[in-house]
Formats: C-alpha cells, structure tokens, sequence
C-alpha cells in the first residue's frame, strides 16, 4: 500500500512513549517496532566495542592544511536515527549502554562509566530540545533544514564530546592526546551525523515518519514552554563557549608539552602545530558563526510567525466573543420583550377573570376576594365599611319592550355612572343580571345614603339612546349594611344588604332602605 505524501507537519519530531516496548498489546506494528528496538540496541553495543578493539578513535586527518583527528563510532548513526524518528529516549538507552560496556571493556572503573556514558545522550538531548522547540521538518530535504541541521548536529556534537575529558583522566593521557581525543570525538561525531545520518534521514525519515503517524498512536504537537525555550538557547550559547574556551585550553596544554625548541626542525613542529590548530579553530569558529546567525533567524522567524499567528487567532477569538455577546444580548433582548410580552397577556388574562365584559366593571369573583381584604383592613384600622346592592327598577320591560341591545345600553350606562361618581378608593361590580354592588370603605351609614340620592337624581336624568328610541327617568333600589354594625364578615354584609334592597323593592321601588338592625 502506497503512503500518503508527508506534510510538514508529520515530518516534525514527535517522540512516542517508551512504554511502548512493554505494554501489552497483540498489534504487529509494535511488535516489529519492538523487534527493531532490539535489533538496534544488541548493533549499538557490537560496534562499539569494535570502537575500541579496532581502535576507531583519534584517526588522522589532513583538511585544509590542518592535521585533524576523527573518532568512528557506528552505534551514533543508530542511535542519532532512533532519536530524531522516534524519540530521545529510543536513541539515548541504546546509546548509553553501548558507551557503557565500551568504557568497562577498555578497563574504565564502574565508577566512571556510569558517569562516562551520559556523554551521548547529552548530545541527544540538545538535539531533541532543538527539534521540539524550532518545530523544523526533521528529514533535511530543503535548505533551510539541511541549515537547521547542520547547525544542530555541530552543537550536539560538542556536548556529547565531554565524555573525552572522563577518558582522558581515567587514562591518563598527555595534553597533546587529550586534545586529539577530544577533537576527535566532536569531529568524528558531526562528521559522521553530517555524512552518514544526514543522507539516511532524507531517504528513509518521511517514510518511517508517515509510517509511524498512521500505525501508531498520535500524541498532540506542543511547543515549548517559555522557559524551556530559553533553556534550550542557554544550551546552544554554553556549548558554543565550551568549545571555544577547551579548544584554547587544551592547544595551550598541548604547546605546553612540547620541549623547548633547541634546532630549527622544532622551531618548525612548534610552528606547525600553532598553525595547524589556528585553521582548526578558524574553521570551527566560521561554522559555529553561520550555525547561531541561522539558528538566531530561524528561531526569531518562527516565534515572531508564532506571536503572529497568536495574535490573529486572539483577533478571531475576540471577533467571535463579540459576536456571541452580540448575540447574546440580541437573544437577551427578544426573552424579555417575550417576558413582557407573556406578563402583559397574564396581567391581561387576570383583569379579563375578574371584569365583566359587558360593563368593564368588576364581577363577582372579585367582589368575592377583594371585599374579605378590605374588610380585614378596615379591622385593623377600627373603620367602616359600607356595602351597597343596588338593583335597577323595571329592567325587565326594558329588555322586554325595547329589546335586549337596549337593556345593555342601560348596564352600560349604569356603569359608566357608578364609575364616574364613586370615590377613588370605592369599587364598583356587577352583581348579578341587573344588580350591582358598591364598597365605600370608610363610609358611614348617612354618607353613603346621601351618595346613593345622588346616584339616583343623576340615573333620572339620564337619557339613554340605542336605534332612535330614548330611554329616561329610570330609576334603581339600593340596600345598605355597614361595617361592622351590620355584620362582621362578607357573607353577613351582602346578606343584610340584599335583604335592605327587597324591603326598598317592596315599598315601591326607586328607594334606600338600611339593614335591618338585629
């Protein structure tokens, strides 16, 4: 099956778990990454050993007319594979075991192996670091990465080269062997990365990456904290230090060594070996020059393009809040017109209960709730209370001889009256078909009966017109009881009131007549 064409953004480093190699688990994907792994680790620690018994280490070499020395050392291509494809800690084991068992072979105490062997791993880390920190395509296919690369490798070539110091003491070297062991392994580590890594990674790295994303389990892209990121260029600064700094240290121990010159011919090895170590150091110093200047500009373009695109996701972020408060005010507003809108029709479904829809006036119902209320407040206060039923006289002949339209002419205006005339803290409801019932809380019983005559005079002069027929000199009959005289309660109030209207209806009509008193 043909893989997908990588993205740059599968071809970043992206470490797996370790705990990979034992969890359990039936697939055949980790059982083969496994099975690599293991390959790899039992390879590393083969060659080398084979470093030391074929004596790889301090090889010379003639560049540039400098005599330089190149340690070989298999197990870092492995190695150096496994970290940037996979992970640190995949590379950094298979590492420092093979350094290990390389140091006790050659007879280093445990002591200092253990301490010896943390070299390369050092190495990887800064690599790793880098990688993670930068978000560069690992596989070295365009310039800026092979840049990138290049810049990378040389850094951690000088920190997994501290390890030559450890050997160096232990073996009790000379100056001017030490500065070769040590040149030799920075030199023959970034060559080696250059040379045998470098062309693997761009073959083999996009496929084994693809490979790796699409059979193994994603972990989520994470950019380095603040703090690591400048930990990370604390690294890069320190080693390039270190190196400047032990490259004099260790050329002025290897001058030191030489006997002072007695003869021209060590005039001339005295001058030779200046010379050879000045191109040595300018070489160096021209690679780590343009390795920070690209370094500094790749990671200054990636962080300013990171600031950039922060700040145009925040500007969308904030877009959208605004939006979404927008419309959440919108949404806001339209509830409580809905809220306003629902309360009005309820305080208008509670007013319509308790009016009659003929008259506008209030109806029984409430005739029923409210006097209770006003009688408990009267209570309180020690007032009267006045309860009038009125019943208007021969209002049967009116519906009879004039039609019914006629007779709600006249409620209407019986209404429309009672409301013009009462006192703003009366009320005023419709009894029952014809008769009506008037509360005057704080009426005595000859106020609300001079009230009542008024009423009486003002309905005689009414004049009531429906389809060219006049109505006038209409009259109605009233029964009073007052609070608390005449009854305590509603039910005893409206019964002496409706009792007082038959006796007004009984002498003739168009009369006031007050409750009886028990």
């Amino acid at each position: 099956m043909a893989l997908p064409p990588p993205s740059p953004h599968v071809l970043r480093y992206r470490p797996l778990p370790l705990s990979l190699l034992w969890r359990r688990h039936g697939d055949q994907t980790l059982t083969g990454l496994r099975l690599a792994w293991w390959i790899s680790l039992a390879a590393s620690v083969l060659l080398g050993l084979a470093t030391v018994a074929f004596g790889w280490s301090g090889l010379p070499l003639r560049f540039g007319g400098a005599n330089l020395h190149l340690t070989v050392y298999p197990p870092l291509t492995l190695c150096t594979l496994w970290v940037l494809c996979v992970g640190f800690w995949w590379g950094a084991i298979p590492a420092y075991l093979a350094t290990l068992l390389l140091a006790l072979q050659a007879g280093m105490a445990p002591e200092w192996a253990v301490v010896f062997a943390l070299s390369n791993p050092l190495g990887y880390f800064v690599l790793a670091v880098a990688y993670r920190a930068a978000q560069m395509p690992v596989p070295p296919r365009t310039g800026s990465a092979v840049l990138f690369f290049v810049a990378v490798a040389f850094i951690a070539s000088v920190f997994g080269a501290t390890g030559s110091f450890i050997w160096s003491y232990t073996g009790q070297v000379g100056p001017e062997a030490a500065f070769a062991i040590w040149q030799g392994w920075w030199l023959g580590s970034f060559l080696q990365t250059l040379v045998f890594v470098g062309p693997l990674l761009a073959w083999l790295g996009p496929r084994a990456m693809v490979w790796r994303d699409a059979q193994l389990p994603r972990h989520a892209d994470q950019l380095l904290p603040r703090w690591q990121l400048f930990a990370a260029s604390l690294l890069g600064v320190g080693g390039v230090l270190i190196f400047l700094w032990l490259s004099f240290h260790l050329g002025r121990g290897a001058w030191s060594a030489l006997p002072a010159p007695t003869s021209a011919d060590d005039a001339r090895r005295l001058l030779q070996l200046v010379n050879e170590y000045t191109l040595a150091v300018y070489w160096i110093i021209t690679v780590l020059t343009l390795a920070v200047l690209f370094l500094g500009h790749h990671f200054f373009t990636h962080w300013t393009g990171a600031l950039e695109r922060a700040r145009e996701r925040t500007a969308v972020e904030r877009d959208l809040a605004v939006q979404r408060h927008h419309e959440a005010e919108l949404a806001r507003q339209e509830l409580a017109a809905r809220i306003e809108e629902i309360q009005l029709l309820q305080a208008q479904l509670r007013e319509q209960a308790v009016r009659d829809p003929l008259t506008g006036l209030y109806n029984r119902r409430h005739l029923q709730d409210a006097l209770p209320r006003e009688l408990k407040r009267a209570h309180r206060a020690g007032a009267q209370v006045a309860v009038v039923v009125m019943d208007l006289d021969h209002f049967k002949r009116v519906n009879d001889e004039h039609g019914h339209a006629m007779g709600d002419h006249v409620l209407q205006a019986v209404a429309d009256l009672l409301q013009a005339q009462t006192r703003a803290g009366d009320f005023c409801a419709r009894y029952g078909g014809e008769e009506f019932c008037l509360v005057m809380p704080g009426a005595s019983a000859s106020q609300t009966v001079a009230r009542l005559h008024l009423l009486q005079q003002t309905y005689a002069e009414l004049c009531v017109e429906h389809s060219g027929t006049r109505l006038n000199g209409l009259g109605f009959s009233a029964g009073v009881a007052v609070y608390p005289q005449d009854g305590d309660n509603d039910s005893a109030l409206l019964n002496a009131a409706d009792n007082a209207l038959y006796r007004a209806k009984a002498e003739g009509r168009n009369r006031i007549c007050l409750a009886a008193k028990a």
